[in-house]
């Protein structure tokens, strides 16, 4: 499959975000951050009903850094400078193909996560299973043999650069943009 992520994988027992983000890079890539800054309080939902946590740090400068790439999982790593990133956000229209299954599991997260009332979770599940397309970020690949960044990896980069340059006034991605 030839899409972009980022290093990661389940928590063993015991560990934390940062933890299990360090130990996937490890294992995935071959390097050990110099600095792990930490993680976002929210967690990003998968469509497989997952909490997506994921950790932020520096890893050293690129061009003194030596790869070992996890034969399994990569088939190579590619950069793209944060300015590239910033002024290169797109809309990718999906289109809605959850199971009646996968929106009640959404309503059980939502009542687990004390959305307050169950007039607010009607309301919030009702609204998403109507939908019949939705808009994400995407971030175009800068070369053509790589992907573009889609998905949780977007939505990921989209949080990261909304935190670090919103006084500079990028605004993160409304993922409410829907289509009935």
């Amino acid at each position: 499959m030839n899409c972009v992520s980022f290093p990661g994988g389940r928590c063993d027992n015991g560990e934390t975000a940062i933890e299990t983000s360090v130990r996937e890079m490890e294992e995935e890539i071959g390097i050990q951050p110099q600095e792990t800054w930490g993680t976002f309080s929210r967690p990003i939902t998968s469509l497989a009903m997952e909490d997506v946590y994921f950790a932020i740090g520096y890893i050293g400068e690129l061009d003194k850094l030596k790869f070992t790439l996890s034969e399994n999982e990569v088939s190579h790593v590619f950069t793209v400078s944060l300015e590239e990133l910033v002024h290169s956000r797109q809309e990718q229209t999906y289109f809605n193909q959850r199971s009646q299954q996968q929106w009640e599991m959404l309503a059980d997260r939502m009542i687990a996560e004390g959305i307050p009332s169950e007039d607010e979770r009607l309301n919030a599940v009702k609204h998403i299973s109507t939908m019949s397309e939705y808009k994400m970020p995407m971030f175009p690949s800068p070369l053509p043999r790589d992907p573009d960044i889609w998905g949780l990896t977007a939505i990921m980069t989209d949080r990261v650069l909304h935190f670090a340059f919103r006084k500079d006034g990028y605004r993160r991605f409304n993922l409410m943009h829907t289509k009935v």
